[in-house]
């Protein structure tokens, strides 16, 4: 089966969306908090913590998947990766104040990207950091899915890990697929 790059963007923002959702249903107490982290959160307010985390780090990188995976135009849309990278450095220091390490970890290994979509960094590099990014996405993801199949709930094994297994295989397509260049017609 042969998906398109923009297909398999859409496919992980869909993810992401939909992981969102569980976690804002935790945070409305819609669902019950053991079906996030594995089932291992001892209190309400730690899963609305962690959730809240988690949400942000979706959010932020949704504009990075669809540059990425070319469904925004770089060019188009300098100015929103300027102001994604002045949320990047801000959401930066409120992590670390939180300690959250992976939600550090994530957005550190996306700054270059989001530098590089900002025209802060050589556009020229942009291929290279796209797939230093998918690549550590790919890696996070299947961590991800690996807790989510040792989670102690059925909503952890059974649902996340699925979603989580279909977003490695969606990063997997991203980081091993080249980009096309368009080639445009000498005047």
């Amino acid at each position: 089966m042969k998906i398109s790059r923009k297909t398999a963007g859409k496919g992980i923002i869909a993810l992401n969306i939909f992981t969102m959702l569980v976690f804002l249903f935790v945070i409305l107490e819609i669902l019950p908090y053991q079906f996030i982290s594995g089932g291992r959160l001892e209190s309400f307010e730690a899963a609305v913590q962690t959730a809240s985390t988690s949400i942000v780090m979706m959010i932020y990188g949704i504009p990075v998947v669809a540059a990425a995976s070319g469904l925004m135009r770089i060019k188009d849309n300098k100015n929103l990766f300027k102001g994604w990278l002045l949320f990047s450095l801000v959401l930066i220091v409120v992590l670390v104040f939180e300690g959250s390490i992976m939600g550090l970890i994530v957005v550190s290994y996306s700054l270059p990207l989001v530098a590089v979509l900002a025209g802060v960094i050589d556009h020229k590099q942009f291929n290279r950091t796209a797939k230093i990014y998918l690549w550590l996405s790919f890696l996070f993801i299947c961590l991800n899915t690996l807790g989510n199949l040792l989670g102690a709930t059925w909503f952890e094994k059974i649902i996340m890990s699925l979603v989580t297994m279909i977003q490695a295989v969606l990063y997997f397509y991203l980081a091993t697929r080249k980009r096309k260049r368009k080639i445009r017609p000498k005047e």
